[in-house]
């Protein structure tokens, strides 16, 4: 078992872990969860990792060990400090060039560390389950439901029998069930918030990096572990860095 560390990041407390030593010529991996989910979504690939990388798996605010409700200075967060809290941990923990791996709508978190710093920090990302086209339209309804606290519940609720319908998979259900806790109205609403943001902004996460990415779709990665290791650390072998961590091969290459 895994103990997370915190650290006081931009004035609020971030959970995460760092384990492996990897070498000085890969980027780290920074694997990023989706809202209202924390880094123990990525137990199972964790063993197949770290004794090849670097692997330093990043909790938003708020979905730590203690999820005592968190704002911010205008009384509210989202992508920008997950953005930032992020990038600040990583500058905490001298992380140079890295590779993020995001489950979910992490994915508008990932994309935009390759947009704020370059592919000379950030030279890949790799994307897991996140709709990658404008969201249909039952998506969009099930957002708008999870804001009204007189919805909200009925939403969650019909949202984890999707996810229950689509796998027969232990682990996913574990993850589901057991590690996925702890979150009431205000976070919920939050990520839907969002999310529907995100995607009002950008039209879809296409839209906000416009490269050359290596995505997987809607099947869970939790359903294929293994079929995701091996894309995922092929993938991540490849980027390596040359002289002054500049990458050899880089993301538009």
């Amino acid at each position: 078992m895994v103990i997370p560390y915190t650290k006081t990041i931009n004035g609020v407390q971030i959970a995460f872990d760092d384990t492996g030593l990897g070498r000085a010529d890969i980027p780290t991996i920074v694997l990023l969860p989706g809202w209202c989910h924390d880094m123990r979504a990525w137990n199972h690939l964790l063993p197949y990792l770290s004794p090849h990388f670097r692997v330093v798996r990043v909790c938003w605010r708020g979905h730590g060990p203690n999820r005592d409700p968190v704002v911010g200075e205008s009384g509210d967060f989202g992508l920008d400090e997950q953005i930032s809290d992020t990038i600040a941990l990583l500058d905490s923990l001298e992380v140079e060039t890295f590779i993020p791996v995001s489950h979910a709508h992490g994915g508008w978190v990932a994309l935009s560390l390759v947009n704020g710093l370059g592919k000379e920090r950030v030279p890949a990302v790799v994307l897991l389950d996140l709709i990658m086209t404008p969201p249909p339209a039952e998506f969009k309804n099930g957002l708008q439901a999870m804001q009204s606290r007189q919805t909200w519940k009925m939403a969650r609720q019909a949202l984890a029998d999707s996810w229950a319908a689509e796998t027969t998979n232990q682990a996913v259900i574990h993850h589901f069930l057991y590690e996925a806790g702890g979150h009431g109205f205000d976070m919920w609403s939050r990520s839907c918030r969002v999310i529907e943001r995100a995607y009002g902004t950008w039209g879809s996460p296409m839209g906000l990096h416009e490269s050359r990415i290596c995505t997987n779709g809607k099947a869970g990665f939790y359903d294929r572990p293994l079929k995701y290791l091996t894309d995922t650390m092929g993938f991540c072998r490849s980027q390596r860095t040359g002289h002054l961590g500049r990458p050899q091969r880089g993301l538009n290459t």
